[in-house]
């Protein structure tokens, strides 16, 4: 499945087991805009051979959540608030699977943000949210300079 991942895409480091099982995550940077996918394998299949969808709502939340890390700059996470998704259309396992955020609008507290999911030049999934910036100063003081920047500065 590693010929499925584009050019130019490297690991999204989470330390988050359930993610995890998934994955591993891939993004790219791009100026303001990170773009996170996954090559769609086998394991990630509902018994109708598609892309579960439980698998796409992860990783739209996923999508926005290291989306709206990238915009405050703090690689840390932004726990969900809230979580709107609409399924388009199936998801051909075999293929790779890939949003970018938008961030609508980003306050002291959360960000406001969207995504579609694309696979095969088509969008399956639409999805909203709101993320929470984290407080730095409930990041560990050890990580804290680690983690402040945007995705692909480190």
């Amino acid at each position: 499945m590693s010929n499925l991942i584009p050019e130019g895409f490297r690991p999204l480091p989470v330390g988050d087991d359930f993610v995890n099982l998934i994955g591993p995550l891939w993004f790219k940077a791009e100026g303001d805009k990170l773009r996170v996918g996954l090559p769609l394998e086998p394991r990630h299949g509902n018994p109708m051979g598609w892309a579960h969808g439980g698998l796409l709502v992860t990783v739209a939340d996923m999508v926005m959540g290291a989306g709206s890390g990238h915009a405050t700059g703090i690689r840390w996470p932004h726990p969900t608030v809230s979580l709107s998704t609409e399924f388009v259309r199936g998801a051909k396992l075999g293929q790779w699977l890939e949003g970018t955020a938008r961030i609508a609008r980003r306050t002291v507290n959360f960000c406001f943000c969207s995504c579609d999911l694309v696979c095969g030049g088509e969008i399956v999934l639409v999805a909203s949210g709101v993320f929470k910036v984290p407080d730095l100063d409930k990041i560990p003081e050890a990580l804290r300079a680690k983690v402040m920047g945007k995705w692909g500065d480190s």
